[in-house]
């Protein structure tokens, strides 16, 4: 599923930070719809940590549009493998 990413042929998306992977809306705009399991084989993917994030903020005192720390701009925060 990875290989498919920045493929015009494969509107998958992958949000680091939210751990969430998802197919593009190919309507023009940038909406895309949040998936759970794998188009190609079905296997489910890792819950998403959007909800997790956005507690994370809160509790720092930080809103989505102010400036982050720069772990919270990737996948740094939860990935520490």
């Amino acid at each position: 599923m990875a290989s498919a990413l920045g493929e015009d042929d494969y509107p998958l998306e992958y949000v680091p930070k939210f751990r969430e992977w998802a197919i593009a809306i190919l309507d023009g705009g940038t909406a895309v719809s949040v998936i759970s399991y794998c188009p190609y084989c079905g296997e489910k993917l890792p819950s998403s940590l959007r909800d997790e994030w956005f507690d994370r903020l809160e509790n720092l005192g930080l809103n989505a549009d102010d400036p982050l720390p720069v772990e919270l701009q990737s996948d740094a925060w939860w990935n520490t493998a």
